[in-house]
């Protein structure tokens, strides 16, 4: 029988941790689809992507102000 370990994050630590995660990764995306906007011409595509990645940003930007003691 495997015993198992106890988690090295509690949930709420482990949860912040996600969100801190996902909110860097998709503002470096969001980096990323911004400068290609600038080089090329217009694509709706894009700038969907681009409009829902900002959102994500904002999003996530939200729940780890509202985690902040």
């Amino acid at each position: 029988m495997v015993r198992r370990r106890k988690s090295l994050l509690d949930d709420g630590d482990a949860r912040r941790f996600a969100i801190a995660t996902v909110h860097e990764e998709t503002a470096q995306l969001l980096r990323i689809i911004d400068e290609i906007c600038l080089r090329y011409p217009p694509n709706d595509d894009l700038h969907f992507v681009r409009y829902l990645l900002r959102m994500i940003v904002e999003e996530t930007k939200r729940t780890m102000r509202s985690d902040e003691p």
